[in-house]
This record gives C-alpha cells, structure tokens and sequence, in this order.
C-alpha cells in the first residue's frame, strides 16, 4: 500500500510539473529594403458591355470594375494567385481542361495615378510603394473574448 501511494505521489508530481512549460517569446525588428519597389497596375473595362439603360449608368459601372481590376493585380504582384488546375482524359484524348484562379490579400496604400475614359474602355492605374507597407499603422488584432488563463 506504501508503495502505491509512493507511485502515486510520484505520478501526480510529474503531472503537475509537466504543465509549468517554459513559453519564450521572439520579437523581430522589421528594417526598410535598401531600394523599394514601386507596383503598377492597370484596370480595364468596357463602358458599352456593362448593364443599364443610360451612358452614365454604364461609365459608373465602367468605373469600378476598371479600379476592381486595377486593386486584385497590384494584389496579384503582392500575394501571387492560387490556381487550381484538372484535366480529363479518355483513351488517351483530352477532354476536359479546367483552370480556376484565385487572388486574395489587403492592399493599403495604393496611389490612384490616372482614371481616363480612353476610346470604349475606361482606364484606372494605380501605383503602390512597397516601402510604404513597413510604415503603415497596422490594425491591433484583439482577442474575441477576455477570458484568462487559469493560471495566471
């Protein structure tokens, strides 16, 4: 019976200086590139194919998928795109080729250099300074809840 309360004690020491784990914390200091690197992008759509009775209708639409344009290809050069791709094949003959891309990302700090009405298409550049994105007041990520650790 001792030396099972011995095994015991033994047990439940371990147990309880297992939980007091060491935690290290690691900050890392950002510092500018030597040179920056200045993105360009360029937004284009079709005044004549968007939806609307009116021509001003159809401008305003022109408009923002022209700058929603220019925004996912500075976010293209910035993020990269993930691509999905399959094919099919049946007795050695193609048929079936599917590629679907996707872009996804925040961009800050974008300059809007020049939105013109060029001939049919409706024209947004946009220019983004890499070393802008170093300086940018980041927004402070919060918990959801303000529970605590047990044991604190």
């Amino acid at each position: 019976m001792a030396v099972l309360k011995l095994h015991l004690q033994v047990v439940l020491l371990s147990v309880l200086l297992s939980g007091c784990a060491f935690e290290r914390t690691i900050r890392y200091q950002l510092e500018a590139p030597e040179a920056s690197v200045i993105l360009h992008a360029t937004g284009y759509a079709v005044v004549a194919s968007q939806p609307g009775e009116h021509y001003e209708d159809k401008l305003l639409l022109a408009m923002a998928a022209s700058r929603q344009q220019a925004y996912r290809r500075l976010a293209e050069q910035l993020y990269g795109q993930k691509l999905h791709a399959s094919s099919g094949t049946e007795q050695s003959v193609l048929t079936e080729d599917n590629v679907k891309s996707q872009v996804q990302g925040v961009i800050k700090g974008a300059e809007l250099v020049e939105e013109s009405l060029q001939g049919k298409l409706y024209v947004t550049r946009l220019r983004l300074d890499t070393a802008n994105l170093l300086t940018m007041p980041v927004a402070e990520i919060k918990p959801a809840s303000s529970r605590t650790k047990w044991w604190f």
